[in-house]
């Protein structure tokens, strides 16, 4: 069965390991942060970086919407 939804995941999944290895040279699986803290660190940087581009799709929303919608 297919689904949409998975399929637009996996593809933005593949777009960003491609990215990554561009970028980085190498996938994340290989990436080798021996330190868990730093880790973490990089998961809550990427969580930020997701709340600021919610929160700006949120703005551009009300500003599109009609009063019923805001």
């Amino acid at each position: 069965m297919k689904n949409p939804y998975w399929n637009r995941i996996t593809e933005m999944a593949d777009r960003q390991r491609a990215k990554g290895i561009s970028t980085y040279g190498q996938g994340l699986e290989q990436f080798n942060t021996p330190n868990a803290v730093q880790r973490i660190e990089y998961i809550q940087e990427e969580l930020i970086d997701a709340l600021m581009y919610l929160e700006w799709t949120k703005e551009k929303l009300k500003e599109g919407a009609s009063d019923e919608c805001k």
